[in-house]
């Protein structure tokens, strides 16, 4: 599903920022982030839209390795996979 987002500019290029320090599309960091916002306000796993993004998961194929961060990424996607396992 494709979705239109309108951003200011300085907004614009953090995430562009971000995802070039990281090895990320925007796309992987706006799901990510996206994830993260769900998890904080405790929609996580019950929200329609966690339970739709987890039904497409295997079809959005694996995810590259971050480039720098790995620790702080790997632990977070972690910490993430045992709040909302499988």
């Amino acid at each position: 599903m494709a979705i239109s987002a309108r951003m200011n500019p300085r907004l614009q290029l953090a995430l562009t920022r971000y995802c070039r320090a990281h090895g990320l599309s925007k796309t992987q960091a706006l799901e990510r982030g996206v994830s993260l916002l769900l998890s904080a306000e405790g929609e996580g796993e019950g929200h329609p839209a966690y339970t739709a993004y987890r039904r497409i998961k295997p079809q959005l194929g694996s995810e590259p390795e971050p480039r720098g961060r790995l620790e702080s990424i790997a632990s977070m996607k972690r910490r993430l996979d045992e709040k909302y396992p499988g």
